[in-house]
C-alpha cells in the first residue's frame, strides 16, 4: 500500500528481478538507487557484481535497505546534488533503477507532506522552473529531470518505474529542453497486479549522452516482450502516438480551422442532471419543475461513443454564458431560482476553485455556441475517436458534459459534412499516430486542434465524404441531395482558405427532414 505522505509503493522483489532483466545487459560497474525505500531494486542488483548506492530519507526504510551489501544515503533527495554528492569508489557504466513516487506536488500538499521540491530551476535545466512553478506537476517527471541534469555528465543509463504519462512527459522535456538523450523504451507493467492500482504504467528507460539526441521511444507491451510494438515520441517538434502511423498523419497534422469546445462543467450531478421519466425527475424518482428555457437535453461520454443519441437525461443550464448574473433568476425563472436554493448546500459546496468569485450557482463550458442546433460530439474518455452528429432533441439543443468535445453548427448540411470529414481515413490515421490510448483522456481540445480540415479535403475523395455524410443526416433523420452536400464542402474549404466570411455561409443550405 502506499505510505501518502511519501507517495511511495513499494516495489516487490519479484518485479524489481523482471525490471533488471529487461534493461539492455551491460556490464555495470555503479548502481544507484534514488528513493531506494527498504532497497529492494538493490537486493536484486546485488547480482550484477556492481558497487551499490541507495538514497532514502525515510528512517525505517533505511535500516531495511542497509540489510543489503549497498551503501545507504540517509538524505532527502530533494536536498542534494546527486552528480556532487554521492563519492564513488567506481568509476564506468552507471545505472539508475528505482520506483519513485507516484503523486503530484498538489496531492502530498493535500497530505500535509514535506517531501516535495521547492519550486525553483534546477541546475543546468532550463526552463524547468516554469513547470515546477505550477501548483500541481508529478514528482517522478521532477525527480527523472533532476536525476538527466544532474548525472548527464556520467553518462548514465536511467530506467524507472512511473506512470505512462511521466514517460511522455519527460520525453518531451527532454526534446523541448535538448537535454542529451540519446535512446529510450518502455515496457508496460500491470499496475493492478504488482502495486494493486488502477493506472497505466511502465518500465521507462533512456541513455544519456551516449550519442546523438533522439528523442523516439520503443514500446514494448510487457517486460518480457523481445520486440517493439510501436515507436512513439518527438517528431516534427511534437509528441506522437505511432512514429511509423504517423508517416501517413502526419499530412493532416497542423490546426484546425474550426475551434473545438469543451462540454458543459458543472460538478453537481444530482442537483443539475435529471432523468427524463415523462418529464424531468431527480434521479431518485422525484419530480422536478423548473421553467423549460433553462433544461434541455444531455448526452455524457458513453452515450456519444456508444451512439445512444435520445432523450435519456436533462441538464439544468442557469446561465447562456459565465458573465451572466444568476441573481436575475429570482425574478425571470422563480421555479429554477426555488429548486437551486434548496439544493444551496450541495452547489454552494463544490470545492473547485473555478467556482470562487463567480455568479452563485454558476456553470462552465456554455456560450453561445452551446445552443446552436447541430453539433459534432466526440468522447474524450474512450480508445477510440468515434464522432457523432447530434441535432435537437425535442425541438432543443443538445448538451454534453465536460469529458466530451464538440463543433457546434447552426446548418445541419455543414455539420454532416465536417462529421464525415472526420470520419474518412486521412483522419483516423491522424488519431491513429497521434492518441495515446492509455491515457486517462485520450482524446483532448489540444489534439484535436491539429487536425487540419482543409488537409482532409485534398486528401479524401469527395464522393466518398458525400456518402458519409448522407449516412450520418440519416441517423438524425434528415436528408440532403448530393448536389447540396458538394456545395457545402466547396463553402467550407473557401471559407477556411479565408475566401469566404463565416458569416455568409452558415444558412445557405439547410437538410430536409425525413419525415
Amino acid at each position: 500500500m502506499a505510505n501518502n505522505e511519501f507517495g511511495d509503493f513499494q516495489t516487490p522483489r519479484a518485479l524489481a528481478a523482471k525490471v533488471l532483466k529487461a534493461i539492455p545487459a551491460q556490464a555495470w560497474s555503479r548502481v544507484l538507487e534514488p528513493t531506494c525505500g527498504v532497497g529492494n531494486f538493490l537486493h536484486e542488483a546485488i547480482a550484477l557484481d556492481a558497487e551499490l548506492v541507495g538514497v532514502e530519507v525515510q528512517g525505517d526504510y533505511v535500516n531495511s535497505a542497509r540489510l543489503t551489501t549497498a551503501e545507504i544515503i540517509h538524505r532527502d533527495i530533494f536536498d542534494m546534488h546527486l552528480g556532487n554528492d554521492i563519492s564513488w569508489n567506481a568509476d564506468g557504466p552507471l545505472l539508475v533503477v528505482g520506483n519513485p513516487p507516484w503523486v503530484t506536488n498538489a496531492q502530498l500538499s493535500r497530505f500535509d507532506s514535506d517531501n516535495r521540491p521547492d519550486r525553483v530551476n534546477l541546475k543546468n535545466l532550463s526552463g524547468y522552473d516554469a513547470m515546477t512553478g505550477s501548483s500541481n506537476f508529478d514528482i517522478a517527471e521532477y525527480i527523472w529531470l533532476k536525476l538527466i541534469a544532474e548525472l548527464q555528465g556520467q553518462s548514465p543509463t536511467i530506467s524507472l518505474l512511473c506512470k505512462t504519462q511521466v514517460a511522455r512527459n519527460v520525453l518531451e522535456y527532454c526534446a523541448q529542453f535538448k537535454l542529451p538523450v540519446s535512446s529510450a523504451s518502455l515496457h508496460m507493467i500491470d499496475a493492478k497486479k504488482w502495486f494493486n492500482v488502477a493506472v497505466d504504467a511502465c518500465l521507462f528507460t533512456i541513455s544519456v549522452n551516449k550519442g546523438s539526441a533522439n528523442y523516439t521511444c520503443d514500446l514494448y507491451e510487457s517486460l518480457e516482450a523481445s520486440a517493439p510494438s510501436r515507436r512513439f515520441g518527438i517528431i516534427d517538434g511534437k509528441l506522437v502516438a505511432d512514429v511509423d502511423a504517423y508517416k501517413q498523419g502526419r499530412m493532416v497534422d497542423g490546426s484546425c480551422p474550426i475551434e473545438w469546445r469543451q462540454g458543459m462543467k458543472h460538478d453537481a450531478a444530482a442537483v443539475m442532471e435529471l432523468v427524463e421519466a415523462g418529464g424531468p425527475t431527480t434521479r431518485s424518482g422525484h419530480p422536478v419543475s423548473v421553467e423549460d428555457n433553462y433544461l434541455f437535453p444531455l448526452l455524457k461520454c458513453t452515450d456519444v461513443f456508444r451512439n445512444r443519441i435520445g432523450l435519456s437525461k436533462w441538464v439544468i443550464v442557469p446561465q447562456r454564458a459565465l458573465s451572466d448574473d444568476t441573481q436575475q433568476l429570482a425574478h425571470v425563472a422563480p421555479e429554477l431560482w426555488a429548486y437551486l436554493n434548496a439544493n444551496a448546500d450541495v452547489l454552494d459546496g463544490r470545492k473547485s476553485s473555478i467556482y470562487r468569485k463567480r455568479p452563485r450557482f454558476c456553470v462552465f463550458g456554455v456560450g453561445d455556441y452551446s445552443f446552436a442546433p447541430y453539433k459534432i460530439a466526440v468522447s474524450g474518455l474512450h480508445k477510440s475517436a468515434e464522432f457523432r452528429l447530434v441535432g435537437p432533441l425535442r425541438g432543443k439543443p443538445v448538451f454534453f458534459d465536460d469529458t466530451c468535445y464538440l463543433l457546434p453548427f447552426e446548418n445541419a448540411t455543414e455539420a454532416a459534412i465536417v462529421t464525415a470529414l472526420l470520419d474518412t481515413e486521412p483522419a483516423r490515421n491522424f488519431f491513429r499516430a497521434l492518441a495515446f490510448w492509455d491515457a486517462k483522456r485520450p482524446i483532448t481540445k489540444k489534439l484535436l486542434q491539429r487536425i487540419d480540415l482543409s488537409a482532409v479535403v485534398s486528401l479524401a475523395d469527395s464522393s466518398e465524404v458525400v456518402g458519409i455524410a448522407q449516412k450520418h443526416l440519416s441517423e438524425i433523420e434528415l436528408t440532403a441531395s448530393e448536389e447540396d452536400l458538394l456545395q457545402a464542402l466547396e463553402r467550407l474549404v473557401r471559407v477556411w482558405a479565408g475566401e469566404e466570411s463565416i458569416s455568409s455561409a452558415g444558412d445557405v443550405f439547410a437538410a430536409e427532414s425525413l419525415f
